[in-house]
């Protein structure tokens, strides 16, 4: 597949451009644009959601890696002043410095590769985007909407849906990207709850015992606190702590939902 002005994709940077017209607009449409929205678009690539963009918001940033993309970009819409091409890599640039103080809607068919840190990153500002809308991998998919006990289920699940409530949308083959993936994809729509339901503290805490625990998930959680060097709780200390919280020693980490992880990291924090 090449770019309108006759470069191929490089896939050095996972570029997979959707040609479904039908599908392009549907994935606009999934954010509601309106007319004061200022929106942020990550990897537009050739402009495939761009130009559904373009006319129905207020504002729209472009964040382009490719600098021969972000190039051609700032040429086709040189002159429109609600649109500003920056030539950049997603992860380094402060989702809410682009904000400016207003509420931020985020769209993107977002490289395989950068998904799950993306994601993170886009959570991690504040404040949070309004609503983000990205086509991802079907198996990251999978992992955001998991229940606990279900073997999707794991740190990136819990870490987004603590902060966020997730929906799986619509699937897009393989066949919609020129060049072809090797892998099926899925549009997700991302809410952050509003007010941010925990702390910044008490999402560092969590966010460290999620880890934790699943880079030990077939331990028992009375288990993992006794072996984390995070915690270092001796086995009594691990089951009374737990046992406090309602929480059976013996679970494992698939198996505690959400709910309990927030309130686990509060008790450990409490005992920092």
């Amino acid at each position: 597949m090449k770019t309108r002005r006759g470069r191929p994709a490089r896939k050095a940077l996972s570029q997979h451009f959707l040609i479904d017209p039908n599908l392009q607009r549907k994935i606009v449409e999934a954010l509601d644009p309106l007319p004061g929205d200022r929106v942020l678009e990550i990897g537009p690539g050739t402009g495939a959601l761009t130009r559904h963009l373009v006319g129905r918001v207020g504002h729209l940033t472009l964040i382009e890696l490719d600098e021969a993309l972000a190039a051609e970009l700032r040429r086709e819409y040189e002159g429109r002043e609600e649109v500003e091409v920056i030539q950049g890599d997603a992860l380094e640039i402060p989702v809410s410095e682009l904000a400016r103080g207003a509420a931020l809607k985020v769209i993107g068919n977002i490289p395989y590769a950068i998904t799950t840190p993306l994601i993170f990153h886009l959570l991690d500002g504040r404040p949070r985007p309004q609503l983000i809308v990205l086509t991802v991998q079907r198996e990251v998919a999978d992992r955001l909407i998991a229940r606990p006990g279900s073997k999707d289920y794991g740190a990136l699940t819990a870490g987004v849906q603590a902060v966020a409530r997730v929906q799986a949308l619509f699937p897009i083959s393989r066949q919609a990207f020129r060049p072809r993936p090797e892998v099926n994809s899925m549009v997700v729509n991302i809410v952050p709850q509003t007010p941010p339901p925990l702390s910044q503290e008490l999402e560092q805490a969590f966010r460290q015992l999620t880890r934790a625990a699943f880079s030990r998930r077939r331990k028992q959680m009375q288990k993992v606190l006794r072996q984390a060097p995070e915690y270092g709780l001796s086995g009594k200390e691990a089951e009374a702590l737990l046992a406090s919280l309602g929480i059976d020693p013996s679970t494992r980490p698939d198996a505690l939902p959400v709910v309990d992880y927030i309130r686990l990291a509060a008790a450990l924090a409490a005992r920092a």
